[in-house]
């Protein structure tokens, strides 16, 4: 049984949308949870929008490649993209203690990110960003 998914997503925000379509079938094929499902969609969610909000500023296509593996305890997902260059690990974590307006902009994404997963790790290799992110199941 092929235990991975692998998609090239164009830089559209109507792209997100089929990759989580694909990410719920790759699910349902494969026994995950629910709560495994919504942590991962989440964190993806999360990702490609900053990606198409903050990675280029051409309008040009580029792409996107989703790399999903499911090998027990854990499901991996690697996006690679060819954007600006953004570690999200470096960004701080936000002051919740902090009202929205005592807080800077942004940062709220990628918090949930790290509160959803259960690994993070970030590189860049030949111009492009790789982001891996580990859920246990």
């Amino acid at each position: 049984m092929n235990q991975q998914l692998q998609l090239t997503l164009a830089n559209e925000k109507s792209e997100v949308a089929r990759l989580q379509d694909q990410l719920e079938l790759f699910a349902r094929q494969h026994g995950l949870t629910a709560r495994a499902l919504h942590d991962v969609q989440l964190a993806l969610e999360e990702h490609l929008a900053n990606i198409l909000s903050h990675g280029y500023d051409d309008k040009l296509e580029h792409y996107i490649r989703v790399h999903v593996q499911l090998s027990a305890p854990e499901l991996r997902v690697v996006v690679e993209d060819d954007g600006h260059p953004f570690n999200p690990l470096e960004h701080p974590t936000p002051d919740l203690s902090k009202s929205i307006d005592e807080r800077p902009i942004g940062g709220i994404g990628i918090h949930m990110m790290r509160k959803s997963l259960d690994g993070l790790e970030y590189h860049r290799e030949h111009g492009k960003n790789i982001l891996v992110m580990v859920k246990r199941i």
